[in-house]
Order: structure tokens, then C-alpha cells, then sequence
């Protein structure tokens, strides 16, 4: 039974919902709040507002995780369209205070606010200028562009790729920018990232890498995109995907420990008693990297909040996490598959297909480690090979498998 009887999840997240979830399925009867800045309906499923939803081929209803009635079930304390701004850990009071001024008390405290777009200094206040990371982000941008005629994308991540590959699938011109010489490089790396490249190209995308943005020109709503080699791409619609930053300025001065996201041990434990910290906004300690890593993913989202809803209902740290980061892209119909967590200058070896090819598999790897598995358009590739991730299985031995094709100029 839990030695907490209210608890407070601040964040309507994914993360935070499924945390809610899981702990009336463990039979937790006490006090649950839900504290959320956006003023929706439920928590809804982010990953396809770069997709389908920005294509219009699903509407905003489809997004949402859970009904109406199914919210009611879970007899909550909803506080949607709030937005917490101090935390005070009095040790004979810890209470929450919100943008209107509202403090609630608990015993028990999830952090789950997750990320927000980074707005680089070069977006100014021009009309026209997109970021996209939240429902109405979504709405906004798609509203603007069924008339817009040059549309650029700046930020060839994964939100940026995906936002490119709608754009072009809805029949639309795009340019993608990045100073990155290929898409997707600060995740993938050189080699593979060329195949993302290619595949952008064959469908009509055009590229301007490895060149940064030097300033958005216009006069009241965006008309330019000045890059910084001194070229003025024309732009009447902006997308900036350049990353996210944790949602964590609310609990400065709290003594709760933040770097980059707030730090937790492998199953949520912040440093402070009685708090957790779930999804986008969290760094948990990886016994696989031997460090604190904040994952930006579905998964992680989902497997943290089980559980953190474990240790809460616990009397003492029962769960630890030992998933192993996993996360998927669609772009023109095709599903990029990753697991691990592989930097872009790891060793590569394909072990089926290649770049370019209609499908492939690849192993990233260093020190004489496996330490990333992908697949492009090959579901049973990922299976096949994604344990000698989690294995830390052998770089060497896992490339000289019989079965495994290493063209010559794609292993490095």
C-alpha cells in the first residue's frame, strides 16, 4: 500500500497520463491531480503531428489517447490550462503553486512537463515562423499552409525530415536546411544520414546542407531565409525543428537537482524524497551507458512512468528501467527503426541492404561494442539484430557473422 495520499502529476504528457494510469491499475485509491498547460481534451499522440496530421489525411480528435469517459474513470483532480511556477519544499509542507495562484499540498510529486521548441535567436516575431511541437503548434502550421508557395524547413532532425516529407507529400515545393552535411547527421552520422539525403532528393525535396541560417527577412511576416553564406532562399512559410528543452525553470530554487532535465537515479527517484521525474523532462541514470539520459521518445515515456508507478505504490524502490532507448521516423511512407544510442561517429556496418536500397539494416558500434541497430523499411531486420545492443554484444564478432553483407566502402 503507498505511503503517499496526494499526489500531484504536473505535465499532461503522455509520460504523466500513463503514470496516472498505471497507478489505479496497481490499486492506488488515494488523491491524484493532473496539472497541464495545454487545455485539450486528453493526452494526445505526438508523434504524428509531423505527420498525418500535418498531411490532414487524420483530424485532431484521432490524436487523443483517451475518451472522455475514460478520464472520469480515473477520478482525478484535473488542472488543465495551468501551468505550475514554483515548487517549495518546506519539509512540513511541500505544495505546488500554479499561474493562478492556486497551491496545492501533496505528499507525492511527478515531474512530467516535458519539452518545449527551441526558438534560436534568428526567428524573431515575424508572421509565418512555425515551430512544432504541441497540438495547436500543428493546427497553426497547417492552417498557413495550404497557401504557401516557398516553404522552408530549417533543422533536418527528425521532426524537420518528417516535417519536409509532409510537406512534399501533400504535393507542396520544400527546402530543407541543416549545417549538418547531411540529414539526420548529429543522430546517425555521415554514412547513413547520405541515404536520408538521397531519399529526400528522389522525392523532390530540395537540400541546403551543411550552411546555417543567418536571420529570417521581412517586413511583418517572413518573405526570406538568409543563410549564412550570404544566399536568400524565398520563404512565405518557416519551420524551425531544432530541437526540444526540457520544461524544468518551474522548479529553480526548489533544491530538486536539473541539468539539462531533472537527474534520477534508474527508477525515477529524483534527489529529493517523494519526487519523480518521467519522459522528455527527465534524465535517468542508464546502467548500460553508465550516465543520466534524457530520451526524447514514446517508449521511454511509456516504460518510465510503469515504473515510477511501481516505486510510488511500493514502500520502497521495487522497479528499475533496463530498457535499452528505442524510437521510429516515417518519412514517404518508409519506417526508420532505431535502438541504442549510437554517436554519429561510431563505426558502421551494414548487415543487410545498403544505402539507397529499397531497405537495410546497419550496426553502429565502438570500443568493440554493438551500440545501435537500424532499419530502414525492414521491421524483421531490427528483431533479427536488436539483442546485441542490449547485449553489449561484440563489434568485431558481431560483423564477421556468415550472414551479414559489409560492402567495402559503407564500414568504417
Amino acid at each position: 500500500m503507498s505511503r503517499f495520499q496526494r499526489i500531484v502529476v504536473v505535465g499532461g504528457s503522455l509520460a504523466g497520463m500513463n503514470v496516472i494510469q498505471e497507478l489505479r491499475r496497481l490499486g492506488y485509491a488515494g488523491g491524484l491531480t493532473l496539472v497541464g498547460e495545454e487545455d485539450v481534451q486528453s493526452p494526445y499522440d505526438r508523434t504524428e503531428l509531423s505527420k498525418k496530421l500535418l498531411t490532414g489525411t487524420i483530424d485532431p480528435d484521432d490524436l487523443y489517447l483517451l475518451t472522455t469517459e475514460e478520464i472520469d474513470e480515473l477520478d482525478l483532480d484535473l488542472r488543465l490550462g495551468r501551468r505550475a511556477t514554483s515548487l517549495s519544499l518546506d519539509p512540513s509542507r511541500h505544495t505546488l503553486t500554479l499561474d493562478d495562484a492556486t497551491i496545492l499540498e501533496f505528499d507525492a510529486l511527478v515531474v512530467a512537463t516535458g519539452s518545449r521548441a527551441r526558438r534560436p535567436a534568428f526567428m524573431g516575431g515575424l508572421a509565418g515562423v512555425h515551430v512544432l511541437r504541441t497540438l495547436p503548434d500543428a493546427l497553426a502550421l497547417r492552417a498557413e499552409l495550404d497557401s504557401a508557395r516557398n516553404i522552408v524547413v530549417v533543422g533536418a532532425g527528425f521532426i524537420g525530415a518528417e516535417v519536409a516529407a509532409s510537406v512534399r507529400s501533400r504535393g507542396q515545393s520544400v527546402t530543407l536546411v541543416d549545417p549538418q552535411p547531411t540529414p539526420l547527421g548529429t543522430v546517425l552520422g555521415p554514412i547513413v544520414g547520405s541515404h536520408f539525403a538521397d531519399l529526400h532528393t528522389r522525392h523532390g525535396t530540395d537540400l541546403e546542407l551543411g550552411v546555417g541560417v543567418q536571420e529570417l527577412v521581412g517586413d511583418g511576416r517572413v518573405s526570406g531565409v538568409r543563410l549564412t553564406d550570404g544566399r536568400l532562399l524565398p520563404a512565405d512559410l518557416v519551420v524551425v525543428g531544432v530541437g526540444g528543452a526540457p520544461v524544468t525553470e518551474w522548479l529553480d530554487g526548489s533544491g530538486v537537482e536539473v541539468d539539462n532535465g531533472v537527474l534520477c537515479d534508474d527508477g525515477g527517484h529524483t534527489n529529493v524524497p517523494g519526487i519523480y521525474a518521467v519522459g522528455d523532462a527527465a534524465r535517468w541514470y542508464s546502467d548500460y551507458y553508465g550516465t543520466q539520459v534524457r530520451s526524447e521518445h514514446w517508449n521511454n515515456a511509456t516504460l518510465q512512468a510503469t515504473v515510477v508507478a511501481e516505486n510510488i505504490v511500493a514502500a520502497a524502490k521495487k522497479s528499475t528501467l533496463c530498457a535499452v532507448p528505442s524510437f521510429w521516423s516515417d518519412q514517404y511512407r518508409k519506417r526508420t527503426q532505431m535502438v541504442g544510442c549510437p554517436r554519429p561517429t561510431d563505426e558502421v556496418c551494414f548487415v543487410s541492404g545498403g544505402p539507397g536500397e529499397e531497405r537495410f539494416v546497419a550496426l553502429y558500434g565502438r570500443d568493440d561494442r554493438v551500440t545501435g541497430v537500424i532499419s530502414f523499411n525492414s521491421p524483421r531486420g531490427l528483431i533479427k539484430y536488436q539483442h546485441l545492443v542490449a547485449e553489449g554484444a561484440s563489434w568485431s564478432a558481431s560483423t564477421a557473422l556468415p550472414d551479414n553483407i559489409i560492402p567495402t566502402d559503407t564500414r568504417y
